[in-house]
């Protein structure tokens, strides 16, 4: 951003403002001189009485303008003008009679022909202002020699008392000059107060928006007030009781002097805490003691008494805004100098104006400079603005800047944490692989049942530290979206004995019941969803173990029931612990377990539900979550429905030694790993030839394929995928294309140990059949009697 721009828009709209000051200092200037160029005839002498005109009581003379405390009067009172104009000749055009301050209840009258009746109706004053007024004269109304001008005034007691000096011209030389005048003493001022009124209910709204900003408040107020009552001066009927009008006027003028107090102190920082309950007292006790007063020459005494004391208080509000504004920049500062003081004068010279001291033909000074007050404050909030705008501007790119650092923090912490896991991982599964496959000989071959015993809790120890492997290796897996769902149609009964068979023991041994229900109406041998049968295991044995896990008393339910006439919902209820809803986002979380501060190994490591809500995002469905603390839970999944009938299978038979007659070799670097995979494929009946790694075995293989007798040629080949020199697919590939030119097929086994996202994509793009470490022997067993020929590059 050019920081130079916001200044060169700060400068045009101060050099608009004193623009605009000059021009009304111009405007004021030109219409007198208007005024000067072609005088009318003046009439400056009459006579005053009391009552109407038509009453022809005996009055006293005047010169205009004149103020009836002068002459005894007070109003309100109905009173009679009477004045000559002397002419040579009689008129042949229509004239005006102009009058630049006359009260609006008044009735003229212009030998004896009723001209001009405004608010006469009745003895209620109607009229609060003071106005200047152009009246026609037909030229048939006006003789040569003399005219007699009767009004009739029935005074406001709130204004000045009396008219000003009247003139008499043709009508066509004096309506421009008039609508000037006009112009310049009622609409402008008038309008200028009212666009405050509206723009200082904007300010309002922005402090609403920032209630904090009490500075914003005063000054909406104030402007509101103080502008509010400077339009009213210029209004000609209003239907409220005069004595009521006029209260308004002298509360609205207290109310203002407290808010303005208020605004200066804020404005100049200063801390009011101590001083704002005396100043509303002040603010709003004195219009309450006016109320007592209002309608009574009381209030007048009150008004004469407390106006100086608030002009007192202008003087304190004067000093401290300019001393504060000439802090800052100077298009700030003068026109918060004018402003208020030009007010403060224009306060004294309207006060003096109640008073004898100045002529009825003056002006409110008040309206013509409050506005400024405004025009400076609004420059003051429009460099505030644009300084904010910058500091925005500035802020946001520093923050773009720690953002992207941040980032690439984080990017970097996380390629580390990655690499860290898929070495971690890949150099703890080796070793826990092997003890896996020995603990299962051990078991195997153990008689003694000390022996057995101690074999066991072996195998449980085992089997804990594989579990949190095998997480670690599935939420990577899912990270990398190396899991490709096989959506096809699954038994969910099967799916139901699969995990019954797996936790029955685990809830039996908490003294739990663990019940699995479907649909009444169906038959639960042919309840059937197009699923993967792979996925929805895992997800529903994470949710049964977690659910028995922290179930201490009653029993878990694994529920289907139908959800109209396509999709089935499967509910995992619980009478456990229950879950507090700021934690039900938190449990999907990898290692978060609730009341587990102190990571007991017995209930789970923390990564079941991470990998049930990864692997429902792989099939497609959400996993839903109703819990009450104390209570219990129930976690829920959608699927759907099959509903075409699957034909029962057979059911597979176990042979004592399943391998037998199977030539398998075997590629392993870890020398613990090979001798126990060697030793439990031997032991299955398998004729089994091992190798560290690949290049060692393709060293052998020319002498091998030639010397060999093909029946001992290999049908299975089982290798790790990290390996010095080459990796276990390039080892598979180049040995299932000697194998293909000797006409024979090979069925291949990847087992690994990665995390790394990277290696997983591309052990899942070659098409291989992997198994992750660490594994037991029976999963070992399942994939190996699943004959699968190599795939070949």
């Amino acid at each position: 951003m050019n920081p130079g721009l916001p200044r060169s828009r700060a400068r045009g709209q101060g050099a608009w403002a004193l623009a605009w000051l000059l021009w009304l200092a111009i405007g004021l200037l030109w219409a007198g001189a208007a005024r000067s160029a072609t005088p009318p005839l003046q009439v400056d002498q009459a006579t005053l009485s009391t009552g109407s005109c038509a009453e022809q009581r005996p009055g006293v003379p005047v010169s205009l303008p004149d103020d009836w405390r002068q002459q005894g009067l007070q109003p309100p009172a109905l009173a009679c003008y009477r004045a000559h104009l002397v002419l040579s000749a009689s008129p042949q055009v229509p004239w005006g009679l102009r009058i630049d301050r006359l009260p609006g209840n008044h009735r003229i009258t212009v030998n004896g022909v009723p001209l001009s009746t405004r608010h006469m109706d009745g003895n209620v004053i109607t009229s609060m202002a003071t106005l200047p007024y152009l009246t026609e004269v037909p030229a048939n109304v006006l003789l040569a020699g003399d005219n007699e001008i009767e009004i009739d005034v029935r005074m406001n007691p709130f204004r000045k008392p009396g008219i000003s000096p009247m003139q008499a011209a043709p009508l066509s030389e004096m309506r421009d000059d008039f609508d000037r005048w006009t112009m310049l003493t009622v609409a402008l001022p008038q309008t200028l107060n009212l666009c405050v009124v509206g723009m200082a209910l904007f300010m309002l709204v922005a402090w609403r928006a920032r209630p904090h900003d009490l500075i914003y408040a005063y000054f909406g107020w104030l402007m509101i007030f103080m502008c509010g009552r400077n339009a009213l001066y210029f209004v000609e009927t209003i239907g409220w009781p005069a004595a009521l009008v006029d209260w308004v006027f002298f509360a609205t003028h207290s109310i203002t002097t407290y808010v303005n107090v208020m605004f200066s102190l804020s404005y100049a920082r200063l801390k009011v805490d101590r001083l704002v309950l005396p100043l509303r007292i002040l603010g709003f006790g004195i219009p309450a003691l006016g109320l007592l007063a209002m309608g009574t020459p009381y209030l007048d005494v009150l008004r004469m008494i407390a106006y100086p004391l608030m002009m007192l208080g202008g003087l304190f509000v004067v000093f401290k805004i300019v001393q504060t504004a000439w802090t800052k920049h100077w298009l700030e500062a003068v026109p918060m100098t004018l402003g208020p003081v030009g007010t403060l004068v224009a306060m004294g010279h309207d006060y003096l104006f109640l008073t004898p001291a100045l002529a009825v033909t003056d002006l409110y000074w008040t309206p013509y400079f409050s506005p400024i007050i405004f025009l400076g404050f609004a420059l003051a909030l429009m460099r505030q603005f644009v300084e904010a705008m910058g500091l925005a501007e500035r802020l946001n790119v520093t923050l773009e800047e720690r953002v992207a650092e941040r980032t690439r923090a984080l990017e970097v912490a996380n390629q580390s944490k990655t690499r860290f896991l898929a070495a971690a991982s890949h150099d703890l599964r080796q070793p826990t692989a092997a003890i896996g496959l020995l603990v299962s000989l051990l078991r195997q071959q153990a008689q003694a049942p000390e022996l057995r015993t101690l074999a066991n809790m072996l195998d449980e120890a085992v089997a804990s530290m594989e579990n949190l492997l095998v997480g670690l290796l599935d939420i990577s897996r899912l990270d990398a979206g190396a899991v490709k769902p096989e959506f096809q149609a699954v038994s969910l009964h099967d799916v139901f004995q699969a995990v019954k068979v797996h936790e029955q023991s685990a809830a039996e041994c908490k003294g739990l019941t663990l019940r699995f229900r479907t649909p009444r109406r169906m038959d639960e041998r042919q309840l059937m969803v197009l699923t993967d049968a792979m996925l929805l295991h895992s997800v529903l044995r994470n949710l049964v173990s977690n659910a028995i896990r922290y179930t201490q008393h009653g029993g878990v339910l694994v529920a289907a029931r139908r959800r109209g006439r396509h999709r089935l919902r499967i509910e995992v209820w619980d009478t456990g612990i229950g879950i507090a809803a700021e934690q039900r986002e938190r449990i999907f979380e990898e290692f978060y377990q609730v009341g587990n501060t102190a990571r007991d190994r017995n209930r789970g490591i923390g990564l079941g539900l991470a990998i049930v809500r990864r692997t429902a995002e792989v099939l497609g469905e959400q996993i839903t979550l109703k819990s009450r603390v104390g209570q219990g839970s129930c976690f829920a999944i959608e699927l759907p429905l099959h509903l075409v009938p699957r034909a029962p299978a057979a059911a597979p038979s176990t042979p004592s030694q399943p391998l037998a007659g199977r030539v398998v070799w075997l590629v392993e670097d870890d020398m613990l790993l090979r001798r126990a995979l060697g030793e439990m494929l031997n032991s299955w009946g398998a004729q089994t030839r091992t190798w560290a790694d690949g290049e060692t075995l393709l060293d052998d293989l020319p002498t091998l394929l030639s010397a060999s007798d093909p029946a001992q040629l290999p049908d299975t080949l089982i290798t790790d995928y990290r390996l010095p020199g080459l990796n276990g697919l390039q080892i598979v590939q180049t040995l299932g294309l000697h194998l293909r030119e000797q006409g024979r097929a090979l069925q291949s086994l990847i087992i690994s140990g990665d995390t790394d996202p990277t290696e997983i994509a591309r052990l899942n793009d070659s098409g291989q059949e992997v198994l992750a470490k660490p594994f037991r022997s029976e999963r070992l067993l399942e994939r190996l009697n699943t004959r699968r020929p190599a795939a070949l590059a």
